[in-house]
């Protein structure tokens, strides 16, 4: 069935990842927002997030662990979501897929831009990575790299 080797690998997502989409995001966000976040509203974003945006589903050995959206604009790429189960964190999987898209932007000559909850520890990983500060927008981060 799946890739024996356990590669990780991205393939575009398809209205059949709509579960996993909104398990991995309530998942990874649903913390953050406790209290208010409404599971009706939140499924029904998800079919028309999958529909609207470039949503990537991340696998490894062909089994779907998270996903990945990238869009790209003309002056620069945006990394709106990057999101993996729970047992496929700290593992360097999600530093791995955003150095790809480092080095995707810097091959297409663009800054990279995100922008992350203050209470998110990704934003330490991006500091990490290279990414710089550019505005605080409580409760968000905006940061970009180079």
């Amino acid at each position: 069935m799946g890739d024996p080797s356990g590669q990780v690998t991205l393939r575009p997502a398809t209205p059949a990842d709509a579960e996993l989409y909104y398990a991995t995001q309530y998942e990874a966000l649903g913390g953050y927002f406790k209290g208010v976040w409404d599971e009706a509203v939140h499924r029904a974003r998800t079919k028309q997030e999958l529909a609207d945006n470039p949503v990537q589903i991340v696998e490894q050995g062909g089994v779907p662990i998270g996903y990945v959206v990238v869009s790209q604009h003309d002056d620069h790429w945006y990394l709106d979501e990057i999101s993996l189960i729970a047992s496929a964190r700290n593992r360097g999987i999600g530093s791995q897929l955003v150095r790809d898209v480092m080095a995707a932007a810097r091959a297409a000559a663009a800054p990279l831009r995100l922008s992350v909850l203050d209470t998110n520890p990704a934003q330490h990983l991006y500091a990490r990575l290279g990414f710089r500060v550019t505005r605080i927008e409580p409760p968000r981060i905006k940061m970009e790299w180079p």
